[in-house]
C-alpha cells in the first residue's frame, strides 16, 4: 500500500508553495545517559517541545525553537528557519527532495537540511538564507507550470 499523497515529480514541482516559518530552529543533542536520574526528566522536556526527533547510536538529535533550546540549557548548533514546501508529497514520491535540493545547491550554494513528515517535506536553511530559498523554489514552481 502506497502512502497518502501526491506521487507525481511534475505535480509537485508546481504545486510547492514554500511557508517560510517565524521561529529561529536550531538542532542539539541528548546524550544517551540513563545512569543519569534527570536524564529522562531532560529527555522528556526537550521531546514534549521538540519540532522533531530522531534516535542515533550516540544520542537522541532533536530539532527545537531556539528559545526552547535556550530555556533548556541545551547546546546546539545550526541557527535556521523552516521552509515548509506546502504540497502534500507523497513519503513514496521518488526525486521530489533531491530535485528541490539540488537546485538550492546549485543555485544559492548553501547546505539544506530537508525533512519528511506525514503530509509535508520542510527544509531547514541557515539563518539569512531563508529569503534566497524560498524566492528559489517559488521560481522552480513556477517554470513548471
Amino acid at each position: 500500500m502506497s502512502a497518502p499523497g501526491t506521487l507525481e515529480l511534475s505535480r509537485l514541482l508546481k504545486s510547492m508553495n514554500p511557508v517560510l516559518d517565524e521561529e529561529t530552529y536550531v538542532f542539539a543533542t541528548i546524550a544517551n545517559d540513563t545512569s543519569n536520574e534527570k536524564y529522562i526528566e531532560f529527555l522528556g522536556q526537550a521531546v514534549s517541545r521538540a519540532e522533531m526527533i530522531f534516535k542515533e547510536a550516540e544520542g537522541w538529535t532533536v530539532i527545537v525553537k531556539q528559545h526552547v533550546a535556550d530555556e533548556l540549557n541545551m547546546d546546539f548548533i545550526f541557527p535556521c528557519r523552516k521552509v515548509t514546501l506546502n504540497v502534500h508529497s507523497s513519503l513514496d514520491a521518488v526525486g521530489f527532495l533531491a530535485a528541490v535540493t539540488t537546485r538550492l545547491a546549485r543555485s544559492v550554494n548553501i547546505g539544506i537540511n530537508p525533512v519528511s513528515g506525514y503530509y509535508h517535506d520542510h527544509l531547514y536553511v541557515p539563518l539569512g538564507k531563508e529569503e534566497q530559498v524560498v524566492a528559489e523554489i517559488e521560481a522552480m514552481a513556477a517554470e513548471q507550470k
